[in-house]
């Protein structure tokens, strides 16, 4: 993990955070940690596509209700 400059690059020291803040988590320190660059982008990407997913499929599970009231 590089912690110089430049601040870019995949290697880069970022700050992950465990609580999401926009999603009502609190700031506090122990909700941080350290990460790469990339390792922090890709795990803001794989939870991105799953909370994606779960709308997909509540929505589609919404439509088949709608269908067939049962």
């Amino acid at each position: 993990m590089r912690f110089g400059e430049p601040r870019t690059g995949p290697d880069a020291a970022t700050i992950e955070h465990l609580n999401d803040s926009t999603l009502g988590g609190v700031r506090k320190q122990k909700h941080r940690r350290l990460s790469h660059a990339a390792c922090n982008q890709a795990r803001n990407e794989f939870k991105l596509q799953a909370e994606r997913n779960f709308e997909r499929w509540i929505a589609e599970r919404q439509q088949a209700a709608t269908r067939d009231p049962g």
